[in-house]
């Protein structure tokens, strides 16, 4: 493993579309030498997906390679300079420009929630480089994160006018966290999270019912913020960025945070649909689910632990 880590951060030093390339054809030369690909994701996502076994089995095999890529892009934002980062992410799409445009216009506070989709740091650094350069910004964490993944993410400090990490657990920093976002800040946070990181709301995910973190809809509230569901589609030589559909909170109601715990819900599953493959999420989903439904799917094969370090969840 150590030697395939170093091959990777070697190959994280090239420009996106030749590292990606290169990664794509050294990870297929590699299949026939391993024991095991794709996490033992078959039946999760066959049963979620309503996929056959062959679709059910290709999926999951692009998934272990996503899982690779995902690795290797947080070690390229590490270990190349600005301007090869600015290079690298020439070609990127986005998909509705004018909406991001308007919301950063406005100068109000802007709750930029993304889900665990393709490259999804370099994604998020991308839109707060090309919209949101000059403002606050404050990043939430759920945990403690490995050094790398810290360094990943202090990159973003090269773009803002002051920056703070906020670890959501931490209590006592919370109130001086919302004083530092109330003037005009961007706040980084994930939209795909199960009930285990808090403010549990009852929605629906594939078909079955499912509960999700939901502590944004009080910050939001608190902050006058406007939500942003993002996702990032990684494609060989460049990624597009993709936005849902923008929501304010303005009640406490428990009615509202149902409701906003289903288009959360919906939200994910349209993201999803675009590059299933792509959900970093997959082998944690039974997180997701009450136990009755978890008894109907066998989790995923012992890898959730070795994902869950990397993708900085």
């Amino acid at each position: 493993m150590d030697v395939v880590l170093q091959i990777i951060k070697l190959l994280a030093r090239l420009p996106l579309a030749w590292r990606r390339r290169a990664l794509r054809a050294l990870w297929r030369v590699a299949l026939p030498f391993r024991k095991s690909v794709g996490f033992g994701l078959e039946p999760v996502v066959a049963r979620y997906l309503k996929l056959g076994t062959r679709e059910a089995r290709h999926l999951a095999r692009e998934h272990d390679y996503q899982d690779v890529l995902l690795i290797m892009e947080w070690h390229a934002s590490i270990r190349r300079n600005q301007r090869q980062l600015a290079h690298d992410v020439r070609n990127t799409r986005v998909s509705d420009p004018a909406l991001v445009e308007r919301i950063a216009a406005s100068g109000d506070v802007v709750i930029l929630a993304a889900i665990h989709m393709g490259v999804f740091p370099i994604g998020i650094t991308y839109v707060v480089w090309k919209y949101f350069a000059g403002r606050r910004l404050l990043v939430l964490r759920a945990r403690d994160d490995l050094e790398e993944n810290n360094v990943a993410m202090d990159r973003l400090r090269e773009v803002a006018s002051e920056f703070r990490i906020l670890n959501t657990r931490n209590e006592a920093d919370f109130v001086d966290a919302m004083r530092f976002a109330r003037k005009g800040a961007v706040v980084v946070s994930l939209l795909d999270l199960p009930e285990t990181y808090g403010s549990p709301a009852d929605t629906t995910l594939f078909g079955e019912p499912a509960a999700i973190a939901l502590g944004l809809d009080a910050m939001a509230r608190m902050l006058k913020a406007v939500v942003l569901p993002m996702t990032v589609h990684s494609l060989p030589t460049r990624d597009d960025i993709v936005f849902g559909q923008p929501f304010e909170v303005s009640q406490t109601s428990a009615e509202e945070r149902r409701t906003i715990a289903r288009a959360v819900g919906r939200q994910i599953e349209r993201f999803v649909s675009i590059a299933p493959e792509q959900w970093h999420m997959w082998t944690r989903s039974h997180e997701f689910y009450p136990d009755r439904v978890r008894m109907r799917t066998p989790p995923a094969v012992g890898a959730a632990q070795e994902v869950d370090a990397h993708v900085g969840a």
